[in-house]
């Protein structure tokens, strides 16, 4: 296992979800690189495992990235986590990814939870193949732009959002398709986990006027935008 980057996803909420492998990997690594060390610090003290946990996220980026490549360098392996689910997709892994393989060091992957795969899974929207958009642009006109772009592929269409972004951004996806169905996933796999499935207006308007606590998965039915 040593000069290896291991990619391991974690649960994105319930710790019973990790991977027997997730497990052992993390036993064997000598350190972990995570977003927020006390959130990692949970899940290993759930499993009864102890290692040094180096701080990686998008503003220590420079610093930890270099710190990562020379301990690979002397021959040691490095997880890789993100808070919850599967690093490199909705978070800066990639660039480590990147930088890491650019020196010829192994990447392998530990698959696992995905919250992108898990709200898909329950959809039950039909299509082939989805678009994922991540956390949409703060400015409307750049987050409009891209949600116009991606319906126009007929495809699924998968949005991560804030509890205090969440009615804009449903707003703004009435304007552009009001007859719209979607799936709204909050909390999964944790206790207050919900899905609201239905059309857009219907969903929109029950959440509004309530206060919203955890992340959202919003997945959009494909629709052919008729202009």
């Amino acid at each position: 296992m040593s000069g290896t980057l291991y990619v391991l996803a974690t649960p994105i909420g319930n710790l019973s979800d990790i991977t027997f492998r997730a497990v052992d990997v993390l036993k064997a690594v000598d350190f972990v690189a995570c977003e927020d060390t006390r959130r990692t610090l949970i899940l290993l003290q759930h499993y009864g495992i102890t290692k040094f946990l180096l701080r990686y996220d998008e503003h220590s980026h420079n610093h930890a990235s270099l710190k990562i490549q020379k301990e690979l360098s002397l021959g040691k392996s490095v997880a890789l986590v993100t808070d919850a689910g599967t690093p490199g997709i909705s978070d800066p892994g990639a660039r480590l990814v990147s930088a890491v393989k650019e020196k010829g060091y192994a990447v392998i992957p530990i698959p696992g939870p995905s919250a992108v795969s898990t709200a898909l899974s329950v959809a039950g929207f039909g299509g082939e193949g989805f678009v994922f958009l991540g956390f949409l642009p703060r400015r409307t006109i750049r987050a409009r732009r891209l949600l116009q772009q991606a319906f126009g592929l007929a495809k699924m269409v998968v949005v991560f959002e804030s509890p205090h972004r969440i009615e804009e951004t449903l707003s703004l996806i009435v304007e552009e398709l009001p007859e719209a169905s979607v799936l709204l996933a909050r909390e999964m796999t944790k206790i207050h986990e919900e899905f609201v499935r239905g059309d857009i207006k219907s969903v929109l308007s029950q959440l509004q006027g309530k206060a919203q606590k955890g992340e959202f998965v919003l997945v959009i039915e494909p629709v052919k935008k008729q202009r």
